[in-house]
């Protein structure tokens, strides 16, 4: 377990950060909104719903590994 801790902390930088928040993003608003267009509601929810646990699993996910000793 303890192993797995090291590997979060030292592979999980602040660009990592950034590319999994960035992805969030994108799938939040971009591909919802096109999803949205296209009449695909089940699908522009999902998008929706995973972009919002990129994004707060990504900060979340940073903090935690900050702390990491």
């Amino acid at each position: 377990m303890n192993s797995i801790l090291k590997a979060i902390k030292n592979y999980y930088t602040v660009y990592t950060m950034f590319l999994v928040v960035g992805s969030g993003l994108v799938s939040y608003f971009i591909d919802y909104q096109n999803m949205k267009r296209k009449k695909y509601n089940k699908e522009a929810k999902i998008s929706k719903t995973i972009g919002t646990i990129y994004i707060f699993g990504g900060i979340i996910l940073f903090i935690l590994a900050s702390f990491i000793d």
